[in-house]
């Protein structure tokens, strides 16, 4: 796998991350500094995964204002978008990265201009990271602009940090364990309140139609405990536990027996209170199903492709019940080696593999190869529903499970009957 090359690259772009991070915020307007190709293409891409409008806004850099500096399109485009929302979360892209751009500065000219505005910025050119990284840096400026210093502790309220491939109904799913216990969850990125799918009354929206509100990002700091969810934001909650001083948990999947048995664990430990019955029922659920699945799915070969989170999701699972994996990242980390869809497809050739885990991409790759496949990630636009899957907690382990056993039956390689040659 060569460092300086990729074919049909696994990873979407850090201007995606950010933007999807930002849709996290309530009534937030994610304003792409960049080409207006920049802003449609993930638009159209992310209008087909969550099937839900996208309030992406650009600066429309052209030739001219790339050689001359771009700086009047940011202000201009605050102007145009100042009397449709009071969030305005500005992130570069590559062309305006190459530009030059100082965004530091331009942050914080807009400030002075516009005090009744709340304006974020960050850096997230295209030519480096991806997705998840681009969410992660947009979610830690977010936090550096709106939180303020701990100042009334609030001992029953847990601040909620999911990752990048936390699905919308996850997030509300861990906000609803959270309140299971006689906790206040408060959850950001909030993307279970704004892109889980639900009609909204009014015909146009600017910004984000949900999300976490500005005021509650600004009380996250009095949290009497953090857990993150998702690997890709282990360094933000340490980084915000410690500058706040308050407790931390992180946990990359939620869907191994002792990573949730770890979690209402500490949701029982902050609330005082019994872990529900409808829980410990859950749990001989997803007992069940190990039991139901491991026939199906132990001793078998899959193969995981996307970024380094997606597959911390899926590996503990799947490596917990006996599967066999061979996993390619987008993202260059120890623990994986990194590549395309072509350095994907090399690694999994020649051995037997019984299933593909990843985007649409990589299901197009497993049709192509005639394995079977398992939809999941970003994006997943040749079906709906992925941003309504839960595969955390008890039912949604259980739920993981069966669909990736389901899956492998579908492609199971069933042995011809015997038919004797005797006469009969």
């Amino acid at each position: 796998m060569s460092a300086h090359l990729t074919i049909d690259p696994i990873k979407l772009s850090q201007p995606a991350g950010a933007s999807l991070a930002f849709m996290g915020i309530k009534g937030c307007v994610p304003l792409w500094h960049g080409a207006q190709g920049c802003t449609a293409f993930a638009k159209i891409l992310f209008i087909q995964h969550f099937r839900e409008p996208m309030p992406f806004q650009t600066t429309a850099l052209t030739h001219i204002n790339v050689v001359m500096g771009g700086e009047n399109n940011i202000a201009e485009a605050v102007e145009n978008l100042k009397s449709k929302t009071r969030v305005i979360a500005i992130h570069t892209t590559g062309i305006g990265e190459t530009s030059g751009v100082d965004l530091k500065r331009a942050v914080r000219n807009l400030r002075a201009a516009h005090p009744e505005l709340m304006i974020i910025g960050v850096g997230t050119s295209d030519y480096e990271g991806s997705l998840e990284t681009g969410y992660v840096k947009a979610a830690q400026a977010a936090l550096d602009a709106i939180t303020k210093p701990r100042s009334a502790p609030r001992r029953k309220q847990v601040f909620l940090a999911p990752g990048p491939y936390i699905t919308p109904a996850e997030v509300n799913a861990l906000k609803e364990y959270v309140e299971m216990f006689g906790l206040r969850p408060v959850a950001f990125p909030d993307l279970g309140d704004s892109l889980s799918g639900w009609l909204n009354d009014a015909e146009y929206n600017a910004g984000s139609i949900g999300g976490t509100p500005v005021d509650e990002i600004t009380t996250l700091s009095d949290s009497a405990h953090v857990i993150t969810i998702g690997s890709s934001m282990r360094p933000l909650g340490e980084s915000f536990a410690k500058t706040h001083g308050i407790e931390v948990s992180y946990y990359d999947n939620l869907a191994m027996l002792d990573e949730v048995d770890d979690f209402f664990a500490l949701l029982s430990r902050l609330s005082g209170a019994a872990v529900p019955q409808l829980i410990r029922r859950a749990r001989r659920g997803l007992q069940d199903a190990l039991l139901d699945t491991h026939f199906y799915l132990g001793g078998i070969t899959a193969a995981l492709a996307g970024d380094p989170e997606f597959l911390d999701r899926w590996r503990g699972p799947l490596a917990d019940i006996g599967v066999n994996l061979v996993s390619v990242s987008s993202l260059t980390r120890d623990r994986y080696p990194s590549g395309g869809l072509l350095d994907f497809e090399r690694a999994i050739t020649g051995q037997d593999v019984a299933l593909l885990i990843g985007n649409s991409h990589v299901a197009e790759l497993a049709g192509r190869l005639r394995v079977p496949a398992v939809r999941a990630g970003i994006p997943v636009y040749d079906r709906i529903g992925e941003p309504q899957r839960v595969r955390l907690g008890y039912g949604g382990a259980a739920s993981l499970y069966m669909e990736a056993a389901n899956a492998v039956m579908s492609g199971a390689r069933h042995t011809a009957p015997y038919v004797s040659s005797l006469p009969v």
